[in-house]
């Protein structure tokens, strides 16, 4: 059944009234709305139904004859659809400064026409807020040569057209990648001051920073300059000391850059200027999407580490042996180790070193190809960190051990660990 009682307490215009069945033909719910307001005035004539008439009028039935009475604005859209082309202008103006593909068109109405809404709603209703934003992205779309996406738009329109305000929501590009890092005593981030946590004191030179320099910033700064972004952050598979040294074929990172103005760059161009440093080599620039970093970010990949060892006792080959043969297939029990307890919870993580080659060079240094889970903590799977962590090299050999050198040389991307963090 139509409900013509709504428009007793409500007088809607044939749009409004047509989109409280917008589910029932395939029509505009103006034409909808227009065809059930006459048919509804040729069954009030045919009954000399005056009130009905009357109130058909105050809707916007220009075609009743004999009754005076004024067509009163509509309370749901308030004449918004005669907005929509200025809106669509002053969108278009607020674009202009932004390269971009796709967009999605967000719609905010008033919480009183909210209200209003859920009062008149029928099981056949469109809201009001789902028409405007279909036509006014279908215009907008037209008008700009741009594809509308639901899922990963370049930016989001976020319009009210009850109080004509517009804003825009630039969505971050996400470039993926790898990265070597050639030298040690550099940061994978950017690491502020302790002191003055970023703002510039006599401590850090007034720089805000604890180091000049990162790979974050070696690769983010000439990506940033080349989208004319705001920011960026970077994201890596995880992380190396900054006296380790990244080798191979490089650990996976994603950068994001927040609020970029240009996104059609030349990867290649920039490929080259980020290798010019020399400290940093990035590998195999790539566009990709949001899911990118959330897969690197959280996926732990298994390592292959080469550490330079140092023991305070004669090496034996034999001992070098035992170690080879202690290591393989082993489960390793690592409490958090004291060096990182400021910023990582106190609890016993369980890794699996797979592998384990070691080479010696004198009688007091030999060398380790370690393949492992990652999240192992090779420093202290060498000295034992005092108990921390169990088995160790030092423990297996009973002769105290240090880490000298510690270079990543593989992060195995498709191999994952077998226990999770």
């Amino acid at each position: 059944m139509i409900n013509y009682d709504v428009l007793k307490k409500y007088p809607l215009c044939d749009r409004c009234f047509g989109r409280l069945y917008a589910k029932l033909l395939h029509t505009t719910n103006l034409e909808r709305g227009r065809a059930l307001k006459l048919a509804k005035a040729i069954e009030a004539e045919i009954n000399n139904d005056k009130e009905t008439l009357k109130i058909l009028a105050r809707s916007g039935v220009k075609e009743i004859k004999n009754i005076d009475i004024e067509t009163e604005s509509c309370p749901w859209c308030r004449g918004i659809f005669d907005k929509v082309e200025s809106l669509i202008n002053k969108t278009i103006e607020k674009l202009k400064d932004y390269e971009f593909k796709t967009f999605l068109v967000g719609t905010h109405i008033p919480e009183e026409i909210k209200s209003l809404e859920e009062e008149i709603k029928t099981d056949y209703m469109e809201g009001i807020k789902q028409e405007f934003g279909r036509i006014f992205g279908k215009i907008l779309a037209k008008k700009i040569n741009k594809m509308p996406d639901k899922e990963n738009p370049d930016i989001v329109i976020h319009i009210n057209p009850y109080t004509e305000e517009i804003s825009l929501q630039i969505n971050p590009l996400f470039i993926k990648g790898r990265y070597i890092k050639k030298v040690r005593g550099i940061p994978q981030t950017r690491w502020l001051c302790g002191f003055c946590k970023g703002r510039g004191c006599v401590y850090c030179n007034y720089t805000g920073k604890k180091y000049p320099i990162s790979v974050e910033e070696i690769i983010g700064e000439p990506i940033l300059k080349a989208t004319k972004g705001k920011d960026y952050r970077f994201h890596g598979a995880g992380r190396e000391d900054i006296d380790v040294r990244m080798l191979g074929d490089g650990r996976p990172f994603v950068i994001e850059i927040k609020e970029p103005k240009v996104r059609e760059i030349d990867l290649k161009k920039i490929e080259e200027e980020i290798n010019k440093d020399g400290r940093v080599e990035v590998l195999d620039l790539k566009f990709c999407r949001r899911k990118d970093k959330v897969l690197i970010k959280n996926t732990p990949h298994r390592k292959t580490y080469r550490a330079l060892v140092y023991c305070e006792d004669q090496i034996s080959d034999e001992d070098l042996k035992k170690l080879e043969e202690e290591l393989k297939d082993r489960e390793i029990y690592q409490r958090t180790p004291k060096r990182v307890l400021h910023r990582r919870a106190d609890l016993v993580r369980v890794r699996k070193v797979y592998k384990v080659e070691a080479n010696k060079i004198d009688r007091n240094n030999f060398e380790l190809i370690i393949y492992c889970d990652g999240g192992l903590y090779i420093k202290e799977l060498i000295s034992g960190d005092e108990g921390r962590t169990k088995p160790s090299v030092s423990s297996i050999l009973n002769k105290p051990c240090y880490c000298k050198e510690l270079d990543v040389i593989k992060v195995h991307d498709g191999e994952t660990n077998g226990r999770d963090e």
